[in-house]
């Protein structure tokens, strides 16, 4: 959804939005070259064609990466088990291997999801809780919706693109280049507006008051103002940033999560977190979202350090 794109194996973290500078969007750019966009949509196809049998060849990788990092898995291991203490140590590897697997099925499904039309994604993928969204529009204008680093926050823009919803992210620059622009044209092209970390602050506030809604993670802040609360069973930085402009613009904050459940993606959208101070809301969204992570434990990726006391 945004990238936010973090703590996967290739260590991709986001920034908070919480940067002063200037409000400019990512700029629409020219497409990428034929050659990356033939490949793009090549493979978008042929998942599409495959439907659940894509993910034998990613399941395959991803279980070589298990046989080969053993130690990474372990340390995956340890902290599940943190997070769920009722976790066997068996179970607690087991888990860990399947977080590897998740997280490589939502690499490709980032392309899978591009050969979907928006009747499809709305036909086949639930959501649950957009009753908050409307009210949300309805009584503010916008809302700010946000996701810790778990399921597919991707494919949560998607979905929420798809019921007409005028989203707006912030995304950091992927490595190497052309990844970059491939990524930024295929969301772009699908009406997600996009900030770039330094410009984020302003400009999402811009678009709350555009009428907009705001899709941030916040559980694993690269930059700005943040705040320690209880998550997973420890110490963890959040970005303070979307309890912030929640108080600021008066819109409400939505703790959700989008998984994956068999074939199929659903949302969950929960209620409002109460008005309070920041560090206040800041708690509760991590706990709105611990238990909403609940629902698909193995869709957590904690790949690297999570806690403060482990850094």
């Amino acid at each position: 959804m945004s990238d936010q794109d973090g703590g996967g194996p290739a260590g991709h973290r986001l920034n908070a939005p919480v940067a002063r500078s200037v409000a400019a969007p990512i700029q629409s750019t020219s497409p990428p070259p034929l050659l990356l966009r033939v490949l793009w949509g090549s493979v978008a196809k042929s998942a599409q064609a495959l439907g659940w049998q894509r993910y034998l060849a990613v399941d395959a990788i991803a279980a070589a990466t298990c046989l080969v990092r053993p130690g990474r898995v372990a340390e995956c291991a340890v902290r599940h088990q943190r997070a769920d203490p009722n976790l066997a140590p068996r179970a607690a590897r087991a888990r860990a291997r399947a977080s590897y697997r998740e997280y490589f099925r939502t690499c490709l499904d980032l392309m899978w999801a591009d050969a979907l039309t928006m009747e499809t994604v709305r036909r086949k993928h639930p959501m649950d809780g957009w009753e908050h969204i409307d009210r949300a529009r309805e009584e503010h204008g916008g809302g700010i919706v946000c996701l810790a680093h778990h399921g597919n926050w991707d494919m949560a823009a998607t979905m929420a693109l798809s019921r007409g919803l005028a989203l707006t992210t912030v995304m950091r620059d992927f490595r190497p280049a052309f990844l970059n622009q491939v990524i930024v044209w295929a969301r772009q092209r699908r009406g997600l507006e996009v900030f770039t970390p330094g410009r984020a602050a302003r400009g999402l506030l811009q678009a709350l008051r555009r009428g907009r809604f705001l899709a941030l993670l916040a559980d694993i802040p690269e930059g700005g103002p943040t705040v320690e609360v209880q998550f997973r069973g420890g110490p963890v930085l959040f970005s303070t940033g979307p309890a912030a402009m929640a108080l600021h613009s008066g819109c409400p904050l939505l703790p959700a999560v989008c998984y994956r459940v068999d074939r199929h993606y659903r949302i969950l959208i929960d209620a409002p977190v109460p008005t309070g101070t920041v560090a206040g809301m800041t708690q509760t969204l991590a706990d709105r979202l611990d238990a909403l992570m609940a629902f698909a434990p193995e869709q957590w990726y904690p790949f690297n350090p999570v806690w403060t006391d482990e850094r």
